[in-house]
């Protein structure tokens, strides 16, 4: 397996990844723990967590959101 994270250096990344929490009433969208850079053929992601989501019911929940210009 190549090293994904060396291919991704110096690029913009294509989406900010926030992670869908429940505070009891409903979902809302947390904090951003990560980065993803879509893969060279488009079939897929590379993501990039600084903080790993703690499983509710044995779900994690991510969105991702385009960086604004």
């Amino acid at each position: 397996m190549t090293d994904n994270t060396n291919q991704n250096q110096g690029r913009k990344p294509d989406l900010f990844i926030h992670v869908k929490v429940q505070d009891g009433r409903s979902d809302r969208i947390g904090s951003r723990i990560g980065v993803a850079f879509h893969h060279k053929d488009g079939t897929g992601l590379n993501i990039i967590l600084d903080a790993m989501p703690i499983p509710v019911d044995g779900r994690i929940e991510l969105v991702g959101f385009p960086p604004k210009e």
